[in-house]
């Protein structure tokens, strides 16, 4: 219906004959409007063709109303000389929120001259606001109360989950997380590792010591093959690489010790030939010992590298002990 009546209204605006439009032809395609619902003025204007027409601001000139929406008709000339005629035309979407039960609109349009403007207004329009709220008869004729109802029932409302405060938190703790890593993360990230590592160090010194422990001639065999496995393993930790499946040869060329090689081969000995003999044992430790000899120059390496503490431990060149007592992690 409002399309038609826009239609409807154009083609009346569009028909007045030239001589008879002295200002702009500006109407509300509708008689009434409701509050906050879309409507639409329709403004025309004939002039001549060498005059340039600039039409009004929607920022400005239609309070108080807001404009949605603008649609602009490209301009059209007919005519002949001397009768030629140029026309310019635009439709406004318009939203209201005044509650004057009758509004009206004037807008102006400017023609540009060389040293001005020339302001035209067109003749105000009329639109009545339309009302949704209807009063009965019994209404009409008795006086309004103005006694407001209570209701004390409480109502109980959903919880809602508070999402932004969430977020809000979420984020603060993600700062203040990234804020700390970045003063302590190498801080942090050095006590882990050495905390690892000494964990490590604990459950070889457990393992290996119960194994040699119990090592005699009946388990001689077993006891130490097992010994050498948790060693190689354990040692291959330290060091980042394999020593599961390296030979006797092979380890002794990798850790250029001397003792290591005769340790070795003395649990080869009882390994592969039975031979258990009283030196069986102390070459286990000695193995042991060269263990924990290793773990303390990691740990040492690992503490070189802090720029706020001294390295205090033993280097390379510190003799091998048979002592089990653990150091206590920095």
């Amino acid at each position: 219906m409002i399309s038609i009546l826009r239609i409807l209204a154009l083609i009346c605006l569009l028909t007045l004959p030239l001589r008879a439009q002295v200002a702009p032809a500006g109407r509300f395609l509708s008689d009434s409007i409701q509050i906050g619902r879309p409507f639409q003025y329709a403004l025309v204007y004939r002039h001549q063709p060498t005059e340039e027409v600039l039409f009004p601001d929607t920022a400005l000139h239609f309070a108080p109303y807001q404009v949605r929406q603008v649609t602009i008709f490209p301009t059209t000339t007919t005519g002949t000389i001397p009768d030629i005629v140029s026309r310019d035309s635009a439709v406004y979407t318009l939203i209201s929120f005044e509650t004057s039960p009758i509004q009206l609109l004037q807008v102006p349009i400017r023609i540009v001259n060389e040293a001005d403007c020339t302001l035209i207004m067109t003749q105000p329009d009329t639109v009545f606001l339309r009302t949704s709220i209807t009063a009965s008869a019994a209404d009409t004729t008795r006086a309004v109360s103005t006694t407001l109802a209570t209701n004390t029932d409480l109502i109980q409302l959903r919880q809602q989950f508070n999402y932004p405060v969430l977020i809000a938190v979420v984020t603060g703790l993600s700062m203040l997380l990234g804020l700390l890593y970045l003063l302590f993360g190498r801080w942090i990230s050095r006590k882990v590792r050495l905390y690892q590592l000494y964990l490590k160090q604990v459950r070889f010194q457990r393992d290996y010591n119960q194994l040699i422990r119990n090592l005699n001639a009946e388990t001689a065999t077993t006891t130490t093959s097992q010994a050498v496995s948790v060693w190689k393993e354990y040692l291959g930790q330290l060091e980042g690489q394999s020593f599961a499946s390296l030979t006797t040869t092979e380890i002794a060329e990798r850790m250029a010790d001397e003792r290591v090689v005769d340790a070795l081969r003395e649990a080869d000995r009882v390994i592969y030939g039975g031979a258990f003999s009283v030196q069986s044992q102390p070459a286990l430790r000695l193995l042991r010992d060269v263990a924990t000899q290793t773990y303390r120059r990691k740990r040492a390496a690992l503490l070189a590298n802090a720029v706020d503490q001294p390295t205090d431990r033993p280097t390379d060149s510190s003799p091998p002990t048979t002592s089990t007592q653990l150091p206590v992690p920095s």
